[in-house]
């Protein structure tokens, strides 16, 4: 599953829900399921979620129905930086798994602030 999702370039189509949130596409059909039944209370801020054809980034902590992959240390909504948030309409995202290891390097970063990411890492 994993896999699948990071072999895609996915579309930033609209940003919303929370700030930042991009709402992308297209998911592949052999991964498209419907939104839970039941939201979740809490889905922590950088989950990697997918839902019919669509796919998202939590920006931050937040109720949310859509099924969860996995999750990025990339700050996508950030108030200290120039640009609070990192993505726009029109961007183009693609997932590259990592370890454990490097997850918590870049999410100790992130974290500080100090997470520098060039535009194709941003997917900008």
């Amino acid at each position: 599953m994993i896999d699948i999702h990071a072999g895609e370039t996915y579309h930033v189509y609209a940003l919303g829900f929370l700030p930042g949130y991009p709402y992308m596409g297209d998911v592949p059909e052999v991964l498209s399921l419907p939104r839970r039944e039941t939201p979740r209370v809490k889905v922590p801020m950088g989950s990697v979620c997918i839902a019919l054809a669509m796919a998202g980034i939590y920006s931050l902590d937040s109720p949310g129905g859509w099924h969860l992959l996995r999750r990025t240390p990339v700050r996508l909504f950030d108030p200290r930086r120039a640009d609070a948030v990192l993505l726009a309409p029109g961007d183009k995202i693609k997932f590259e798994p990592i370890d454990r290891t490097r997850y918590d390097q870049l999410e100790a970063e992130a974290a500080h602030g100090r997470l520098a990411l060039t535009a194709t890492e941003a997917g900008a």
